[in-house]
């Protein structure tokens, strides 16, 4: 088989590779040395491409790939590394190949070479920002509530393993507090929905004023939040706040609003530290506090 079939057959399983290496999924056992083995493949595809076809072949254009690949799929560090390697190689094998026929021409190339590797590597490296920061925005986006910018329930089972790390690391346990507005349906009906989302966006302020850490609140749905809080002050904060909303009506235009809460707080340390069990137990005493008139908090059974 000549050169010239053995680069076309090296550029198709190059190219059925980057299809497979790119539509794999990362979970698979193997993706990482999957990975590794497609850029190592393409290391040597670059380097024998080089040192086998023409200086102006189109299949130089190979070795303009390495950057952006190096970068994603292995990193910045070995990214670094791996190209210094490359365009090292490829500048040493051009000399011998070359320099006799072109001189000091080929100087130029290798210059030309280089800033393509420095532009393709810092495109690549803002292009990667972008994504993330594209990424955190999206995420951001879908785990807020729009009406109240509190979190909404997409990550609370997550939050709440982070917070209780925290709490059992101060040598505390984690309290799940479960709010709902009492009668907020009434509300609606008498004053219109722009009034009851003035309602809902009144009390989340009331919540970040009264919680010191804004990560800790969530509205789940509705008319309903939790709080995260230790457990060592929970109690006394459910029975305060709860208090605080029923003394403190909502004054909006030539409106007053009185309303109030009805509350269920339960505990990792009485209950266990399973979050679902956890919040069961939580809407239990919540519902239980509704049956017991309103405007009250339940901590037990």
């Amino acid at each position: 088989m000549t050169a010239k079939y053995q680069l076309a057959l090296i550029e198709t399983v190059l190219l059925l590779l980057t299809i497979f290496v790119w539509f794999c999924s990362k979970q698979w056992r193997f993706y990482k040395w999957a990975v590794f083995l497609y850029v190592a493949f393409i290391f040597a595809c670059i380097l024998t491409g080089i040192s086998h076809s023409p200086l102006h072949s189109g299949r130089q254009v190979w070795v303009l790939i390495f950057p952006m690949t190096s970068y994603l799929m292995l990193g910045r560090l070995a990214g670094i590394w791996l190209n210094s390697i490359c365009l090292c190689l490829v500048s040493s094998i051009l000399y011998l190949r070359f320099y006799e026929y072109f001189g000091k021409e080929l100087i130029s190339v290798v210059i030309n070479l280089s800033f393509a590797y420095a532009f393709l590597w810092g495109l690549t490296h803002s292009a990667e920002r972008v994504h993330k920061k594209m990424l955190y925005a999206l995420k951001k986006i879908a785990s807020t509530d729009p009406l109240t910018g509190l979190a909404n329930r997409r990550n609370i089972s997550q939050c709440y393993q982070h917070q209780l790390q925290q709490a059992v690391g101060e040598k505390d346990a984690l309290a799940l507090v479960l709010i709902d507005l009492d009668n907020f349906k009434k509300i609606n009906d008498t004053h219109g929905h722009d009034v009851g989302d003035a309602v809902l966006v009144d009390f989340a302020e009331r919540l970040r004023a009264h919680v010191d850490n804004n990560d800790q609140l969530f509205r789940l749905g509705g008319e309903e939040f939790c709080v995260l809080m230790p457990a060592a002050k929970s109690k006394d904060w459910a029975l305060m706040f709860c208090q605080y909303v029923y003394d403190t009506p909502l004054r909006l235009n030539d409106i007053k609003i009185h309303y109030t809460v009805s509350i269920g707080v339960s505990c990792s340390h009485e209950e266990g530290d399973d979050f679902k069990h956890l919040y069961t137990i939580a809407d239990q005493r919540l519902y239980k506090a509704k049956s017991l008139g309103r405007n009250c908090v339940v901590l037990k059974g």
